[in-house]
């Protein structure tokens, strides 16, 4: 057992903040995929379904009933992208900047408030850390079904 606990507590405590991610959205009264992809655009306005479900680790599907839901509400736009017209960049609305807003504006200042008490230095080894795991994992789940 002792070999896996490092993974073991890795996932552990990768899944606690998954948790709390999703309780938030809870407490918004919206699904973890929507503050997600919500999250997503308001950092980056017009990012492609693509690059919100790559970043973020979400299902290709999960991300475009999001979409499909938040475009309905009047929430976004689809828009051709410029640099691949087969591709839509996702473009929050005035109503869905404000909305947006509205839901993701105090989670980044509790983010910030977190990070300020972390510090830069842990919080780059932490990026730094975990995106390295996550590269070697996908490595390595490549090679085991390769098997």
């Amino acid at each position: 057992m002792h070999q896996f606990s490092k993974a073991y507590e890795l996932l552990s405590v990768w899944a606690k903040g998954t948790a709390l991610y999703a309780r938030w959205a809870h407490e918004c009264e919206i699904g973890y995929p929507e503050l997600m992809v919500l999250y997503a655009l308001h950092a980056k306005d017009g990012l492609t379904q693509k690059t919100i479900t790559e970043e973020f680790g979400l299902i290709k599907a999960t991300v475009s009933t999001v979409i499909r839901d938040l475009k309905k509400r009047g929430l976004i736009v689809l828009e051709p992208s410029k640099e691949d017209k087969r591709e839509k960049r996702v473009v929050l609305t005035e109503t869905g900047k404000d909305y947006a807003e509205k839901v993701i504006q105090p989670l980044l200042e509790t983010e910030e408030r977190i990070t300020r008490k972390i510090g830069d230095g842990r919080m780059e080894q932490i990026i730094d850390t975990l995106d390295l795991f996550n590269i070697l994992f996908e490595k390595e789940l490549k090679g085991v079904h390769k098997k």
